[in-house]
């Protein structure tokens, strides 16, 4: 019995009997619901050269709703941290092969690694009999469909030409000088978002704003980036992109003149289609 006793408390000199500190077990949730992890959201990209397999270091990974970006390392990885929560469309470029785009998604369901071979650019693809050839010298379809849609003379174009004179001004600046029915609005950190001048606020004619939110669908090689009708989608900030790698914009700010396949989601604030250059 004092052996019990000595192990379940201890004497002070004064006397008094203070009981003896037990082990805790760690310390439960008690609302029972788990911790949220994010480790999500470090989802990871790789890009490999095609040739060699080997890991390309210094890689251009961007963001291209926002601008944001980053670089491979020396092990041709590079975290996805700078995403929106949901993914975005990522552009991966190095000078010296072709240029990739594709579309990512960030969410808990979304943790695989996601590799990206990037094939060298060749001379066949820069062959200069294209620039010779009197038909229209873009040899992609999207490309063609630019052409296209410029002959038939709707809505309003900047070419690749008028591109490269504006080489190094952000892309919004460019399109802002060179297509009517454009403005900027800009949001509260800086970001330049590009909305319609001829219906600065979005929804029918009897809804007002205090600053113009009407901004324009954006459409690049093909693929919806933007419309209003994306809940939770990031404006893309226009301030953060630039035209070096734009071949062609359409915009066209009603639907009248809208070929039909672009003629969906406006909701009249226009829609503008940007075509990557082709290497």
């Amino acid at each position: 019995m004092k052996t019990l006793m000595a192990v379940a408390c201890a004497v002070s000199l004064a006397g008094a009997v203070v009981p003896v500190a037990r082990a805790q077990s760690p310390a439960t949730d008690t609302t029972g619901k788990k911790p949220t992890n994010y480790a999500y959201r470090y989802r990871f990209l790789g890009v490999y050269d095609a040739t060699t397999g080997d890991p390309v270091e210094g890689a251009e990974v961007i963001d291209v709703l926002n601008g944001n970006k980053a670089l491979t390392t020396k092990t041709g990885t590079v975290s996805l941290m700078f995403l929106p929560e949901g993914g975005s469309m990522v552009r991966v470029r190095k000078v010296g092969f072709e240029m990739q785009t594709l579309t990512v998604a960030i969410s808990p369901a979304d943790t695989v690694p996601i590799t990206v071979v990037l094939t060298h650019a060749t001379a066949t693809t820069l062959d200069p009999v294209v620039v010779k050839d009197s038909t229209p010298h873009y040899l992609g379809s999207g490309l063609n469909t630019f052409v296209e849609h410029q002959r038939q003379g709707f809505g309003h174009f900047v070419t690749e030409d008028q591109f490269r004179k504006d080489d190094g001004k952000p892309l919004g600046n460019i399109l802002i000088s060179r297509m009517p029915g454009l403005m900027f609005t800009h949001g509260p950190h800086g970001e330049t978002y590009i909305v319609s001048s001829r219906k600065p606020c979005a929804g029918n004619a009897l809804v007002g704003c205090r600053q113009p939110n009407c901004y324009v669908t954006v459409i690049q090689d093909g693929v919806r980036i933007f419309d209003l009708t994306m809940r939770g989608q990031q404006v893309p900030d226009f301030a953060k992109m630039d035209g070096l790698n734009i071949a062609g914009a359409e915009f066209y700010d009603g639907a009248a003149a809208m070929p039909p396949e672009y003629n969906s989601t406006s909701q009249g604030c226009g829609v503008l289609v940007l075509w990557t250059r082709e290497r």
